[in-house]
């Protein structure tokens, strides 16, 4: 952080030039002022940064500002380095880069490397060799670490032995901007512990600080630093990738032993090695950790392969035992011999169809077209028996000379499970009829049933295969519509697996994200930080790597602004706690903190769908309730009027019975009643649900 320094007497006065600020006479307008001074304007020059420089501008002031005796370029000013002297009127301040008035050997900052530090003299290049041949010593101790937590502890106790000190703290910053101590090494009894000021000051300047008097450094203040009665300190940050994560801490108690800038310079060294040690140390950690969760992977699909097995093994006992009882059925008489049979045989069909799905390498059948009749004929042979074992009937016209398309899957046992349960239910002497019928693309068979029956209620399997097989129905009326498809153009297209999206720079996150897809049954695609143009496919999530994303808040506003992910949950991860009110504020569902496993983000996704799915049912219901209170609200004022119609029609009636056209409005008026009829129905009927996951209000 750069600095403003100046003398007042005897005393040096400073200001941190965090900012861009004014220099000027009027201390309300400028952040460095000195009224006293009548030379000066009232704002008389500016500093701001552009990029990484600062700059001094003149703001026209009437004596000109000189930068080392030399005035300011016109409007756009002069760059500042370090130890420029700027001159306005009498007021003589330095730039300095770091903390200004240090004398470099009592307490010193900002040292070089170790070459720097050793002055070009014979003797100085023992201390050299010397101080090389320690740290060489304690670097090796520290790279035979593995575990960072025991690479934690050996940074220390290498620095505290390659500095002669008496003690040792290594401490790690909280995302709440506190200190917690993870290592400590020497006498720290009775509570007493490090100065805070200390560390917050190498926080903030991000460099190492050396303080032979800290009692008397104008660096560092408060009651910890007059507690500790130490005669020298050292301390420099832990960095990695310009931002800090740390400190280590050494410090002397006897007061005629200083550090010197060597002594800074080997500690800086030291720990800029032991930092990027403990980086590789995590990144191994990662990688390890990575390497058991597909080694977990690969033990849970063999596990999975092996059930497959034992479940196809089961099944194939399961088979012979029906084909055994199906053998005894034989000898069965009447109809219920014959129900048993079919029943039996449906089941030999469901096994047989479970034992291919167990199939690995088993590549699915083709449809193909399947005449009509003889779809008939398979059909009420299979409802023959059961219908006989109820005494009713089923009376159906002659199937068309045509074809539907039929699917490679058990098509003809799912239809019977869907309408059996249903013929179960038929009393004697009941009877249902059935035709054909043809609607665009699919031809359908119309079952109509006595009355008293409920809608068919298929189960899972059923209803899957009848929607692999491009089959539909519907139920209305005690009438139930199957609707199959005339050819392959009628049928649905294969569903696409849902859409992860990544956002993310980097390729080592695509191994994880590539097993949680696998696990929800997701399509990994990796997207860039600017969203695609649309139109894009569905996307179910959208996850974006807080790290590997340069403008994170711009990344997230920009995919919620997009059409096609305006509804998508956007998951934030690897973020920082204190900054999840933006990334909400700017789009973002949820966040995951640094450090999760696949198993927590593989959780998070299905609670993010649950909310998606929860979020999409409130507002259907919120829409229908809105549709509902229109119905009722139009119902009110149209029957107003009407009545008032009606009671004069019928009036013009009584007066001229001749009139036709009385007649004609009388029946006007009793369709617009009827209409309000079917109003109030749509305010009070309830919905009733369909396979496919549609939903329609039933009038009668």
């Amino acid at each position: 952080m750069p600095y403003l320094s100046w003398p007042e007497g005897s005393q040096l006065m400073w200001h941190a030039v965090h900012t861009a600020c004014q220099i000027g006479r009027d201390p309300l307008a400028c952040a460095v002022a000195r009224p006293s001074e009548a030379r000066l304007s009232r704002a008389h020059a500016a500093i701001d940064r552009i990029g990484a420089i600062w700059w001094v501008r003149d703001l026209e002031s009437a004596n000109g500002t000189f930068l080392n005796g030399v005035p300011l370029l016109g409007h756009q000013g002069n760059a500042l380095q370090d130890g420029d002297v700027l001159e306005m009127g009498d007021w003589r301040l330095t730039f300095t880069e770091g903390f200004p008035g240090l004398d470099g050997t009592t307490f010193a900052e900002r040292v070089g490397d170790l070459f720097h530090e050793v002055r070009p003299e014979p003797a100085q290049a023992m201390v050299l060799i010397r101080g090389i041949e320690l740290m060489q010593r304690s670097t090796e101790k520290l790279l035979a670490q593995v575990d960072p937590d025991a690479m934690v502890k050996g940074l220390l106790d290498e620095s505290l032995r390659l500095l002669n000190s008496d003690r040792g703290f290594l401490v790690l910053k909280q995302k709440d901007g506190s200190w917690r101590t993870v290592h400590r090494v020497g006498n720290v009894q009775e509570g007493i512990g490090l100065s805070r000021s200390v560390l917050d000051y190498v926080a903030v300047e991000l460099t190492a600080v050396l303080s032979n008097r800290p009692l008397a450094d104008p660096r560092f203040g408060g009651l910890s630093l007059v507690e500790l009665h130490r005669g020298s300190l050292l301390c420099t940050p832990i960095v990695d990738e310009g931002e800090i994560h740390g400190a280590l801490y050494l410090d002397r108690e006897a007061e005629g032993r200083p550090f010197s800038r060597f002594d800074l310079a080997i500690l800086q060294a030291f720990v800029r090695l032991g930092s990027m040690a403990l980086r590789q140390a995590m990144l191994n950690r990662r990688a390890l950790s990575q390497a058991e969760q597909q080694g977990e992977l690969l033990r849970l699909r063999t596990e999975s392969q092996r059930e497959a097995d034992r479940h196809g093994e089961l099944l194939a006992a399961m088979a012979t035992h029906l084909r055994r009882v199906s053998s005894w059925a034989e000898q069965l008489p009447d109809a219920t011999g014959e129900a048993i049979r079919s029943q039996l045989d449906h089941s030999l069909a469901l096994l047989e169809h479970g034992s291919r799905d167990e199939s690995a390498d088993t590549t699915p059948v083709a449809g193909h077209p399947l005449p009509m009749a003889s779809l008939q004929e398979d059909l009420v042979r299979r409802w023959d028996s059961l219908l006989r074992l109820r005494k009713a009937r089923f009376e159906i016209a002659e199937a068309p000379a045509a074809s539907v398309w039929l699917a490679g899957g058990p098509l003809v046992v799912a239809l019977a499970g869907l309408v059996e349960p249903m013929l179960m239910q038929l009393t004697d002497g009941a009877i249902a009829t059935g035709r054909w019928d043809q609607e665009r693309g699919f031809r359908v068979l119309r079952m109509s049933l006595p009355s008293g029956l409920h809608g068919p209620i298929p189960d899972a399997w059923t209803q899957r295969v009848l929607q692999d097989a491009g089959v539909r129905w519907r139920w209305s009326d005690q009438a139930l519509d199957l609707l199959l498809p005339e050819g392959p153009d009628a049928m649905p297209e294969e569903p696409a697996r849902p859409l992860l999206g990544l956002v993310s720079e980097e390729l080592n996150l695509l191994g994880l994200f590539q097993t949680v897809a696998e696990a929800g049954n997701l399509w990994l695609n990796p997207l860039e930080q600017e969203p695609p143009p649309p139109p894009l496919p569905k996307f179910r999530f959208l996850v974006i790597d807080a790290k590997g994303t340069r403008d994170l808040e711009g990344c997230i506003r920009a995919y919620r602004h997009h059409p096609s992910f305006a509804t998508t949950p956007i998951l934030v991860v690897r973020c920082n706690e204190d900054e999840t009110p933006k990334l909400i504020e700017a789009g973002a569902t949820d966040w995951l903190a640094e450090g999760f496993r696949w198993e927590a983000l593989h959780h998070r996704l299905q609670v993010l769908r649950g909310h998606t799915e929860l979020q999409q049912r409130a507002l259907a219901a919120e829409r229908l309730d809105s549709f509902r209170q229109m119905a009722g609200t139009l119902k009110h004022e149209i029957n107003n009027p009407l009545a008032i119609i009606s009671m004069q029609v019928e009036m013009l009636q009584r007066k001229y019975p001749e009139e036709v056209k009385l007649g004609k409005i009388g029946e006007m008026v009793d369709r617009i009643r009827a209409l309000v009829q079917v109003l109030q129905k749509m305010r009070e009927t309830p919905t009733e649900g369909y396979a496919d996951g549609s939903s329609i209000l039933k009038l009668g």
